[in-house]
């Protein structure tokens, strides 16, 4: 097997389990709750978790926490990555 064939074989398995992780994701937002929800859409538009408290009337710790659940639900490392998350799924718009 050539090197370009092992390269593109790679390329292939790769791209392939990043689609199914950001479809696994996806369908993790389905077991979000409502008020989880409005926060991700929060996170997707760039605010602080202090905005997002004003925003939804909550307490920043409040707001960390529903952060902490999103990011386990969606299985998303940070912030940044729910909010494409969120981007990805349409929400917000």
């Amino acid at each position: 097997m050539s090197a370009l064939t092992k390269a593109v074989k790679i390329l292939i398995v790769t791209t392939t389990g990043r689609r199914a992780a950001r479809a696994r994701r996806l369908a993790c937002l389905d077991e979000l709750t409502e008020r989880e929800g409005k926060v991700l859409v929060c996170l997707f538009r760039g605010m602080s978790n202090a905005e997002i408290a004003t925003t939804l009337f909550l307490s920043e710790t409040t707001v960390k926490g529903h952060i902490s659940r999103i990011l386990a639900k969606t299985q998303c490392t940070n912030r940044t990555q729910a909010g494409l998350l969120a981007y990805e799924a349409g929400l917000g718009r």
